[in-house]
């Protein structure tokens, strides 16, 4: 009696467990769970199915499950090809617009598990779909607003692009204007005269520069089609050539360690290391002789704030670091800045825009560009290339 009475009670358990389990999976509401049979033929159903599809058990119960889907997928086989992989790989997954009793659609994400006998054929399978559809829709939208902001993007580039090749002309003839009045002779005007003449002449050459400055800019913005190798050895010897005279009057030096290659934009990289010498020689320590070094390293984990888990772990570090007058700590961001300047253009010449141009670059090889200064100490412009 007592070993009847075991085997009756642990047979109680069991049933009760099965009870217990498909109590839970009958309730759950933010799933759909339901049963196919071997040729996809729905067998039950859950609350959670109910809610989502918008049928009742009794009307749902023995259709194929190809009513949940679109006609497109319905006409593509979609539903029996998702079987079959259950079948062959012992699941299936997918996402996709699925249609309920009244017609409106969702996107579901669902995942079709083969059951098996003890012989390992099989017998059905179990579905479970989510309805993802408040994601699909936020995902969507971001799409479409980074598709519209890059439109606006590139317009306002090719505005920028235009604007500035428009203003050449002019300002030729401007400058053509100044030349042929100072070739005749400017001794017949008055001093003030010829002050206004030379200042409209130092006008029109600071918009020259300002004009070559945006197209620089202007095309770093545009789309990136290809990286290739490039030597920085021979890219700081090149540039460093173009400041020979001017460091040659001041007594001043570029000193590279050998650096390694990097993937890049020829062009573009090129362009960094003249904004970044143009940089420390406008803005040397006068009375000191320049010195401008230039090294490279690897680096892992740099540290850029909330997104470096998103970043690379490697990257080639390039330090271009010089004695110059330096700057505060606080300006450390607002110097990448569009037009802008720590220093009056009484003082120091340019336009403000040579620092946003190696900012344009970095980005454009998935890079990044930091800065460090202390007044009257000099300058250091780190360059991180993703490895």
């Amino acid at each position: 009696m007592i070993e009847n009475k075991s085997v009756w009670e642990g047979e109680f358990k069991v049933k009760n467990a099965e009870e217990l389990y498909h109590k839970m999976v009958e309730e759950v509401e933010d799933y759909a769970i339901l049963m196919l049979d071997s040729q996809g033929i729905i067998r039950n159903w859950n609350k959670g199915a109910r809610k989502i599809k918008g049928y009742t058990e009794a009307e749902i119960v023995g259709n194929h499950f190809r009513v949940f889907y679109t006609k497109e997928d319905r006409d593509a086989g979609l539903p029996e090809k998702l079987i079959d992989e259950a079948t062959r790989m012992g699941r299936a997954v997918h996402e996709g617009w699925r249609v309920r009793k009244d017609g409106t659609t969702f996107w579901g994400s669902i995942v079709i598990t083969a059951l098996h006998d003890r012989g390992d054929r099989v017998i059905g399978f179990s579905k479970v779909t989510r309805d993802l559809t408040a994601r699909k829709v936020a995902e969507d939208k971001l799409v479409r607003y980074a598709r519209q902001l890059e439109t606006q993007n590139m317009e306002l580039h090719q505005f920028a692009y235009a604007a500035a090749h428009d203003m050449k002309e002019p300002l030729r003839k401007v400058q053509f204007y100044y030349s042929a009045i100072k070739e005749e002779g400017v001794e017949t005007l008055s001093k003030r005269q010829r002050d206004y003449l030379q200042r409209s002449a130092e006008a029109a050459g600071r918009m020259q520069r300002l004009i070559e400055d945006l197209l620089a800019f202007t095309r770093m913005a545009e789309p990136v089609k290809h990286l290739e190798e490039v030597d920085l050895n021979a890219v700081v010897t090149e540039v460093s050539a173009l400041f020979q005279d001017s460091l040659a009057e001041m007594q001043g030096a570029i000193v590279a360690s050998a650096l390694p290659a990097v993937q890049g934009i020829p062009f573009q990289v090129r362009q960094v290391f003249v904004n970044l010498f143009s940089n420390s020689i406008k803005y040397q320590e006068q009375g000191r002789p320049l010195r401008i070094e230039v090294s490279g390293s690897m680096v892992y984990n740099p540290g850029f704030g909330e997104s470096a888990a998103y970043l690379p772990t490697r990257f080639l570090k390039i330090m271009v670091k010089d004695n110059g007058i330096g700057f505060g700590a606080e300006h450390a961001e607002r110097i990448f800045g569009m037009f802008e300047r720590l220093h009056g253009g009484e003082a120091f010449e340019g336009t403000g825009i040579g620092l946003s141009i190696c900012r344009k670059v970095m980005e454009n090889h998935k890079g990044f560009i930091r800065a460090e200064g202390s007044p009257g100490e000099g300058a250091v412009f780190e360059l991180f290339f993703p490895v």
